[in-house]
């Protein structure tokens, strides 16, 4: 009896083994597809992060514009080719 009913473990031991080994590699929501959201996510907080720092820069651009109006003479002429009276400007081809 007692040999039948450890065979009987084992056997419903290695079913749930079985079991639990399919569902991770085969199932819809698998180590390989965690994985690669793993990698997903990696790629997004890189991302992430080089946006934060072009917000950072494009931010304190717009507080020096705001703030000094040196600032905004030369972006001024940077951007909108704007030229004062006694000023000359050189075209080039």
């Amino acid at each position: 009896m007692s040999v039948i009913k450890s065979k009987f473990i084992f056997l419903i031991y290695f079913l749930i083994s079985f079991f639990l080994l399919f569902e991770i590699l085969f199932s819809e929501k698998n180590i390989f597809k965690f994985h690669h959201n793993y990698d997903l996510i990696k790629e997004y907080q890189i991302t992430l992060i080089n946006k934060k720092k072009e917000f950072e820069t494009l931010e304190n651009f717009l507080n020096n514009f705001k703030n000094s109006d040196d600032f905004k003479k030369i972006v001024i002429k940077d951007k909108l080719f704007y030229k004062e009276k006694g000023e000359k400007i050189f075209l080039y081809d």
